[in-house]
């Protein structure tokens, strides 16, 4: 068995189309493009806490007076990535929804790259809000309260939540499940093995509690999320 760690997913889906890799933990927005490239099968997906979704959440600092998105006109955002279902397809496509184009909405748009980077352009005021993942949608748990010290997560607010978006996935490749059904599935059964607080290598590993079977069809929303932001 060899590990492969790339620096973004599309490099994941690029070795499992060489036949390079059979198997991958894939974000949402991931999993539908490799399921739509190269064919790659969802077996399994996270649960954080004891919830299989987790949601996106739009926040700005308490003290900037921002209580809607619809008071975010003229101002500056950060999304994470335009492959980032919370960070980005999520809330981009609920602003579509609500007849907020972002690309008027907004003054400036930045990409932050990453959900840590994206909270701290808020916390230190280089932009108004920001997209980015929340564990619930009731102002409880989310990146602010991740990434910041306690005092700095209290300076920040939610002011939007997506719907849930399912969790991230274990994958396989389609020529490695059709060749060796029997061993994908004892695998897959071995991963839903590995749960808190028995084993915390999961939650080392991807903040993942434990995991649970999963289909393609979970991931619709993700993929009609992806056609109303504009990504496919």
């Amino acid at each position: 068995m060899e590990i492969f760690i790339p620096t973004e997913y599309r490099g994941l889906i690029e070795a499992m189309r060489g036949g390079n890799l059979d198997f991958a933990f894939y974000p949402p927005d991931g999993y539908v493009i490799a399921h739509r490239d190269v064919g790659a099968q969802v077996l399994l997906k996270s649960v954080r806490g004891t919830s299989p979704y987790y949601w996106s959440a739009i926040i700005v600092r308490k003290d900037s007076g921002i209580k809607n998105v619809r008071q975010l006109e003229g101002k500056t955002i950060a999304w994470v990535d335009k492959n980032s279902a919370a960070g980005y397809v999520f809330p981009r496509a609920a602003l579509v929804t609500a007849g907020l184009e972002p690309d008027k909405l907004f003054s400036k748009q930045i990409f932050a790259g990453k959900h840590d980077s994206a909270v701290l352009a808020v916390l230190n005021k280089s932009v108004d809000a920001a997209a980015t993942f929340a564990n619930d949608d009731k102002n409880k748990s989310g990146a602010w309260t991740q990434f910041l010290k306690p005092e700095e997560a209290a300076q920040l607010t939610a002011i939007f939540y997506s719907k849930p978006i399912p969790g991230d996935t274990f994958s396989v490749s389609k020529q490695f499940q059709a060749k060796y059904p029997s061993l994908t599935k004892g695998i897959a059964a071995a991963i839903q093995r590995i749960k808190t607080p028995s084993s915390k290598l999961l939650l080392d590993l991807y903040r993942i509690d434990y995991m649970i079977p999963a289909k393609d069809s979970d991931y619709d929303v993700v993929r009609e999320a992806r056609k109303v932001a504009g990504q496919d």
